[in-house]
């Protein structure tokens, strides 16, 4: 099985407690999997994560998983000084135009 580590952050955190999950999360991937496919089969509302990292970096939602990987899903709230230097408006953009459905 290929391993992946799941990081949450802010409102997120609360969801993880309520469903006695540590923090990080190993979650093991049974195949091919993007960011989207992963945040649907935990069951976390779209609208509960307004971006990914993937290894640090701001990804789109469509973006594939690897093993090793690690993944935050980020929930919206974040100050909008720090969507720009974290690259969120780079993802959205990214997103908006694969047609993935990116929610304001």
């Amino acid at each position: 099985m290929q391993e992946i580590e799941i990081h949450a952050y802010g409102k997120l955190l609360f969801l993880f407690k309520e469903r006695n999950w540590p923090n990080p999360l190993v979650y093991e991937m049974e195949g091919p999997l993007t960011a989207a496919e992963l945040r649907d089969r935990l069951e976390i509302p779209p609208e509960y994560v307004e971006a990914v990292f993937i290894n640090r970096l701001v990804k789109p939602l469509s973006s594939g998983l690897q093993e090793g990987d690690r993944v935050a899903f980020v929930p919206p709230g974040v100050p909008s000084i720090h969507r720009f230097n974290l690259g969120f408006y780079t993802a959205k953009e990214k997103e908006e135009r694969s047609g993935d459905g990116w929610q304001d």
